[in-house]
């Protein structure tokens, strides 16, 4: 019976040791497994958080260089006198230097007829370009050999009707090369990163000679995507209609095998919409990398901790066979072994729980170092139980708190807006930051963003808070934001540089408000000061041919003279007209002037006038006049 027992405690043992040792390769496994889902959700919920801000601030350079091209092209007309339309040769030597000034490929003039002038002579290949020569109004931007590899920018502008060797040029527009415009502004594919930007037309048609980041062949991005594999709440049907409505969105994918995050924005002005692409596998794959290493450490410590609990074991036996003679004792050491063994399994369950936590917040800070480089600090927020917690700060500057301390979030930026931000955006910043404007403001958008300035150090400075919903399962139940992802960032240059293109703006519409009213008033005064002599001109031809004595030839000439007379009288009388209603009430000069002269002019022009109509005129005087007086003679 004693033997048989002990072949029972060692069978009981080498089964323990075994359950034991599986338990911890399994529970390390299972634990690796969850920390790739949370790194794909984290992954996720940070790309959403900073893709549209990328997207944003690279279609605004993509605008803004095609307005430049547009103020060249207009700044560039301006320069164009009569001495460059006197032959082709001067024309042709003009747009040359207009070529070199602003580095393009053509810049071009068409005529009434649709021929192109060039600086190398004419050309009549119109109908290669996108733009309608005979009914363009305003700047027109298209893009020529587009399902070729050397596709070229075209931007064209009405122009006033010129006159050129017998015909008027009615547009010019200038030729670009599609590379030269991407590489200023920056927009190169480079296959080794994670992200990549890209130009698209509305029906999907690539600008940049690069799909998907090199990943496709095809040359059109809806053809590529039918081959794609489109998470839930996605589909290439929405995407389509994004497209042809010009509205931003965001779609996730897998396409060969790489999950990637794509946002979209149209850019204004054009047909074009710029996406920016995350490839979320390949960091996902970054950080597994990391994950599996930890794992394998984990597995082999876990061997080890099962050696030494089978060492354990085996000691356990071997004092048992000593105690067997002794039933206190053997009962005395059971004890203190069954002990022993649950505070191993205690020390190694605790152990095993801190390791996933520090690899869980290592896997998080490497991916917020990676992909939140663009903001100064990030938080998680639980807007249930006003619980934040810090992924990364700058607390020189902020001051909200430490790194991976927890504090309590409606408190700590209330106190943020009451000693940073300025006293004409705090009642916003205060708004903004409610649970209640969060939850309706995400429940429209994906991300919420609020501008405002700030007050640190004597020094005055832009910057913007930007928020994203974070989003579970078990959200859809009440459709409710329940946590955030939030960051600060600066854009201090980018809102200053907009105030000063506003400004700009202001003065040269100051400028061009001055200069109306300043032509305003001289016609109103010229056409005052011609009218005058012309009516005498009228009165004196009239009286001349009523001349007895007065030939025919001579009278001919009268008998034009005042139909030419009457002619002009009636144009300037117009411009009187329109100059009244633009300056207003005339003023009245107080100068000296000749009454007799005075007298006299308006005999003769009103005498003659009368005459045509069968009236009488005369003018009496009565009294005793000065010969000079003081007023406005006309």
């Amino acid at each position: 019976m004693e033997g048989e027992q002990k072949n029972g405690i060692v069978k009981l043992a080498v089964i323990g040791s075994a359950i034991i040792a599986i338990i911890l390769v399994v529970g390390t496994i299972l634990t690796g497994r969850h920390a790739g889902e949370d790194t794909e959700k984290a992954v996720r919920t940070v790309s959403l958080l900073y893709l549209e801000e990328l997207a944003g601030r690279r279609e605004q350079v993509v605008a803004s260089t095609l307005e430049k091209y547009i103020s060249d092209i207009d700044i560039a007309i301006g320069l164009l006198d009569r001495e460059d339309l006197s032959s082709a040769e001067k024309l042709q030597s003009y747009q040359a230097r207009m070529k070199q000034l602003y580095d393009l490929e053509k810049f071009a003039f068409v005529d009434s007829d649709g021929l192109i002038y060039t600086s190398r002579g004419t050309r009549t290949d119109i109908d290669q370009y996108d733009f309608d020569y005979k009914n363009i109004t305003e700047p027109k931007i298209s893009v020529k050999n587009l399902m070729s590899n050397n596709k070229k920018v075209v931007i064209a502008m009405p122009v006033d009707r010129l006159p050129f060797q017998g015909k008027n040029l009615v547009v010019c527009f200038m030729e670009i090369d599609m590379n030269t415009m991407l590489k200023s502004i920056s927009l190169q594919s480079n296959t080794n990163s994670t992200t990549f930007c890209n130009l698209y037309t509305d029906d999907g048609i690539s600008l940049t000679n690069a799909m998907l980041g090199g990943m496709a062949s095809e040359n059109n991005l809806f053809q590529a995507m039918e081959h794609a594999d489109f998470e839930s709440d996605y589909s290439i049907v929405e995407m389509r209609k994004d497209f042809s409505t010009r509205r931003t969105g965001f779609i996730s994918f897998t396409y060969k095998d790489v999950k990637g995050t794509m946002c979209y924005v149209p850019v204004h002005g054009t047909n074009w919409v710029l996406t920016y692409l995350v490839r979320e596998s390949v960091i996902s794959n970054q950080i597994s990398a990391i994950s599996d290493g930890i794992i394998f450490r984990n597995l082999i410590q876990t061997i080890l901790t099962a050696l030494v609990l089978a060492g354990s074991f085996a000691m356990m036996i071997f004092q048992v066979r000593r105690a067997s003679k002794i039933n206190l004792e053997k009962s005395i050491s059971e004890t203190e072994n069954r002990v022993r063994q649950n505070e191993l399994e205690e020390q190694l369950a605790l152990q095993e729980e801190l390791l996933a936590q520090e690899q869980q917040r290592a896997q998080q800070d490497s991916m917020i170092t990676a992909l939140a480089s663009d903001y100064r600090s990030v938080y998680y927020v639980n807007l249930d139980d006003n619980n934040g917690i810090c992924y990364r700060s700058d607390t020189k500057t902020e001051g909200i708190c430490a790194e991976r301390e927890h504090f309590p979030f409606r408190e700590k930026f209330t106190e943020y807006a009451y000693t940073f931000v300025t006293d004409e955006y705090r009642d916003g910043f205060l708004k903004f930051i409610k649970p209640e404007s969060i939850r309706e403001g995400l429940e429209k958008n994906i991300i919420i963003s609020y501008r405002y300035l700030i007050k640190r150090d004597g020094k005055e400075s832009y910057e913007m808070l930007r928020m994203a919903g974070v989003r579970h399962a078990e959200d859809r139940t009440d459709h409710l934001v329940h946590a955030v992802g939030l960051g600060f960032t600066d854009i201090d240059s980018e809102m200053r540089d907009s105030m000063e293109k506003s400004q700009a703006l202001s003065d040269a519409l100051k400028a061009a408000e001055e200069a109306s009213k300043a032509k305003t008033v001289f016609l109103s005064n010229m056409s005052h000061e011609i009218r005058t002599p012309m009516n005498a001109i009228i009165g004196l031809d009239n009286l001349a041919l009523h001349e007895p004595d007065l030939s025919d030839k001579a009278r001919d000439y009268l008998v034009k003279i005042g139909s030419s007379a009457q002619h002009l009288l009636s144009l300037i009388n117009d411009i009187l007209d329109m100059s009244r209603i633009e300056s207003g009430r005339m003023v009245l000069r107080s100068e000296e002037f000749d009454f007799s002269k005075l007298i006299e002019q308006i005999n003769t022009i009103f005498s003659g006038q009368c005459q045509e109509k069968g009236l009488t005129y005369n003018c009496h005087i009565s009294g005793a006049i000065n010969e000079f007086y003081i007023g406005d003679s006309v």
